[in-house]
């Protein structure tokens, strides 16, 4: 349900996800802006009822981009890969330029990554956003939380989806190392409907892990999987029982929120 005071969001970053928030906004009647770093990605937008705006954070005209003036924003950008990687903390940086002085509620989506390095079960107090973190997640965390203190941070497992699995890219590949880890995903609707409660219920300052609860171990998990679709089995190594477990029970606690997509096994029926 569409909160009285919510007339308008930003999302900076409409792509897999940020376009189907987007729609699930716009069904509630609710003004949304999205930003794109290409003009046929900005008419692909609008057809979908999304105010396009050209935003590339790289660019030096990114600091004098205005961006709306609006109730909530999401920021919704990957870190990218390779040297780009690098980038992420400033481009969050120029961005909280940006917004500092034009929003009220900012919600960030980061990664559970902000745990690499870590063994067995893994909360949010694990860790805290500190910019001048060599993780570059938490210091994109960091970079935000110094120029909006009360941004709200979502640490984001492997996202999946309708359209989208880790199984597809594994399928037929040999020798996958720690075949006995624990599998941390997240599917895109649950994210967008955490994403909405937070927004609904003007959540300010917080940090949650967005995580399913159903943990098997990747071998188990894409092994399934990959026979249920008729896909080319993935083989893996032993080893990794003790590696991270994303804890993701503290939104469904201050929130009363609930994932509904908790069968990890189920998938693509599910």
């Amino acid at each position: 349900m569409k909160s009285p005071e919510l007339n308008s969001v930003l999302i900076v970053g409409c792509g897999w996800v940020g376009t189907e928030l987007a729609k699930s906004l716009i069904a509630q009647d609710i003004n949304v802006y999205g930003t794109t770093r290409s003009s046929d990605k900005a008419s692909f937008l609008s057809s979908n009822g999304i105010n396009p705006i050209i935003l590339e954070l790289e660019e030096n005209k990114a600091a004098t981009t205005k961006l709306p003036k609006a109730d909530c924003v999401i920021i919704s950008i990957s870190p990218g890969r390779g040297d780009q990687r690098f980038q992420y903390p400033n481009n969050i940086l120029k961005l909280s330029k940006l917004l500092t002085s034009t929003n009220q509620q900012v919600i960030m989506y980061s990664s559970t990554s902000a745990y690499k390095g870590m063994q067995g079960i893994v909360e949010e107090k694990e860790v805290d956003p500190d910019l001048k973190n060599e993780n570059i997640i938490l210091s994109a965390e960091g970079t935000l939380r110094k120029a909006i203190p009360e941004s709200v941070i979502l640490r984001l497992s492997g996202l999946f989806g309708s359209d989208r699995h880790p199984v597809y890219r594994l399928a037929g590949r040999q020798g996958i190392s720690n075949g006995d880890a624990p599998v941390n995903l997240i599917h895109r609707e649950d994210v967008i409907n955490a994403t909405l409660q937070i927004i609904d219920k003007n959540i300010s300052g917080k940090i949650f892990n967005l995580c399913s609860d159903h943990h098997p171990s990747k071998k188990e998990l894409y092994t399934k999987l990959a026979i249920n679709m008729g896909l080319e089995l993935p083989v893996f190594e032993p080893g990794g029982e003790d590696q991270k477990l994303v804890d993701g029970t503290k939104v469904k606690r201050e929130l009363v929120f609930d994932y509904t997509h908790q069968n990890l096994m189920s998938y693509p029926t599910e």
